[in-house]
């Protein structure tokens, strides 16, 4: 079986985003994984998080013995100019964000993705149009779910969550890309509802809002925030309309449909196709409809369960394996 590498990105127990959900079911499919974390480590030490997951802290993935082939699984563009360090047979280029705005910095990178990745994934329509006429291995994989851990009902209500008011959340990057002007005003139009916030500051030095029915709650523990969303009565995707934000695939779009809540967001192009969703762009309609939300009926579900249900992480991984073998018995040829 190969032997997966992913060079420091993403510290480990920071938001459980794409790379960490795909790399833990490539280890539970039985490929080796071996996950270089991102920070500041006094000591270097491997944690063993399974037998075919190792975390390597301070440390080098290439100290560690492992099976070939070995495949080096890239999701900063910047880290195409690593290929050397690793030796590998099989370059993968996993593209999750448009390479605009916030991530203008990526860009430069680009022809040397194009010319080194022997595999490109893309998690996004937008992104998989740049890359399909200009490499011939490109596959469009969107986000997905851990549907079992988000879908079961809690057994607990969180003590730092609001009471007396229904609740309207938002759950990922306290970030440049939310809508915070948007927000501000639908806040203000529906003092009868609770705003809570999960998740960490990024590019952001605080929160940007300060209103008496927001409450923001910090980064809460992959562990924690199925509990959390249960106990939202809408979920929010409230996302600026840019270059950047029109490649991005909401991960939290499924989290929330699998806990089974509305979501409330605007009109990202990915998010247009989705089922049972509500999309508005003006503030004013978006504040209309988030009133509308709290006070009906729920009576779909069960349907976006489903649509959350079909969508979980492992669909996505075993998909992305067909092509890695694929591709990595051709190179050994």
């Amino acid at each position: 079986m190969p032997t997966i590498i992913y060079p420091p990105s993403i510290p480990w127990n920071w938001m459980f985003q794409r790379p960490q959900q795909l790399l833990g079911r490539f280890s539970a499919s039985g490929q080796t994984v071996l996950y270089e974390d991102l920070g500041n480590f006094s000591t270097s030490k491997n944690n063993l998080l399974s037998p075919s997951f190792l975390i390597c802290q301070g440390s080098s993935a290439m100290s560690v013995p492992h099976p070939r082939p070995r495949i080096l699984w890239l999701t900063v563009p910047s880290h195409i100019n690593l290929i050397e360090n690793y030796d590998p047979d099989l370059v993968i280029y996993d593209a999750v964000d448009e390479p605009k705005d916030e991530f203008a910095s990526w860009a430069p990178y680009y022809p040397s993705i194009l010319e080194r990745a022997d595999l490109i994934f893309c998690s996004s329509n937008s992104i998989y149009e740049y890359f399909l006429n200009r490499h011939p291995h490109v596959y469009l994989i969107p986000n997905g779910v851990d549907y079992v851990h988000f879908s079961p009902a809690p057994t607990h209500r969180p003590i730092d969550l609001p009471s007396g008011k229904p609740i309207v959340g938002y759950s990922g990057a306290i970030a440049p890309w939310v809508d915070w002007d948007l927000l501000k005003l639908v806040i203000q139009e529906n003092p009868e509802i609770n705003f809570v916030f999960l998740g960490a500051l990024f590019q952001l030095n605080k929160f940007p809002l300060k209103l008496k029915n927001v409450y923001y709650l910090g980064l809460k523990s992959y562990q924690q925030l199925p509990a959390y969303l249960h106990h939202f009565d809408v979920g929010l995707i409230p996302f600026r309309q840019t270059e950047m934000t029109k490649g991005c695939n909401p991960i939290k779009l499924y989290e929330y449909y699998a806990a089974g809540i509305r979501v409330l967001g605007t009109p990202l192009p990915e998010l247009l196709t989705i089922p049972k969703i509500n999309l508005e762009s003006s503030p004013h309609l978006f504040s209309l409809r988030l009133k509308h939300l709290v006070k009906e009926v729920d009576s779909n579900k069960a349907e976006r369960m489903a649509y959350a249900q079909a969508n979980d992480w492992s669909e996505r991984v075993g998909r992305m394996l067909q092509y890695i073998l694929e591709r990595a018995n051709t190179n050994q040829k």
